[in-house]
């Protein structure tokens, strides 16, 4: 996808090297899954962090007759094959995931559902091997989705199943450009925050049935992403005026 910027300056026009192209990079989330609260009796269940299986639901739900306590996601992002072309910069930056028919199962207060994605102060190797890290999951689980706001959702009964797309927050593009120079996973913590945690209610949830990955097999459901958009760095003012004023000259001279 490329435009062309054309400037415009008063009795002159003038079009910079043909055309001003914008660039768009996709990159798939290579893990992702979840973390639980801790139950009644204070004990936290086994976190969702097997490679081998990845969804991203949040809230809860009842499988088996068994009704989990809320869970929270994570989405961890390799960014090392990025690469921003020369003289370009990031203008923005936005989060896909799926809403599937059937994925939101929840008493829609106040009208609508909500979900928010932030940062975290744990890095990857925390949530993929939470007793080597020394924290616990319960830890893991109360850091999640209250870090720094990345994006957010609201999602009420008119919406349609499809992609939601979320555009992301200035300090979700600065922390992508440091995970870029650095090399290290890019990490997305998320919440339901209209979560309604009655015991009674068997299922609470948003972005359900959204299995990425079952036995260690794609199962063809669209992996979340990140899409990146690129552009040319502009030129300072001055410089613009400058090549106006050398156009002029060069007519003046003709």
């Amino acid at each position: 996808m490329r435009t062309i910027h054309t400037i415009l300056a008063t009795g002159v026009c003038m079009m910079f090297a043909g055309a001003v192209g914008a660039g768009v990079i996709e990159v798939e989330s290579f893990h992702l899954g979840g973390f639980y609260d801790l139950d009644a009796a204070g004990m936290p269940l086994i976190p969702d962090n097997d490679m081998s299986f990845q969804n991203y639901f949040m809230g809860h739900t009842t499988v088996g007759g068994f009704t989990t306590t809320e869970r929270r996601t994570f989405f961890a992002f390799d960014l090392t094959s990025v690469a921003i072309p020369d003289g370009e910069e990031i203008v923005g930056v936005s989060f896909e995931l799926e809403l599937l028919f059937g994925g939101m199962l929840a008493n829609l207060s106040d009208g609508f559902e909500s979900a928010t994605f932030t940062s975290t102060t744990s890095e990857y190797l925390t949530f993929a091997d939470p007793l080597g890290s020394g924290m616990g999951p319960d830890e893991i689980f109360d850091s999640m989705g209250t870090g720094e706001f990345y994006a957010g959702v609201g999602i009420d009964d008119m919406v349609e199943p499809g992609t939601i797309s979320m555009d992301m927050s200035d300090a979700a593009i600065l922390d992508m450009e440091t995970s870029v120079s650095t090399g290290s996973p890019f990490m997305i913590t998320g919440l339901m925050d209209t979560y309604d945690p009655d015991p009674g209610a068997l299922f609470e949830f948003m972005f359900g049935l959204t299995d990425v990955v079952v036995g260690g097999m794609p199962t063809g459901m669209p992996v979340p992403k990140l899409v990146i958009e690129t552009a040319p760095i502009p030129a300072p003012s001055g410089v613009l005026v400058l090549a106006g004023a050398g156009l002029i000259a060069a007519r003046r001279r003709r």
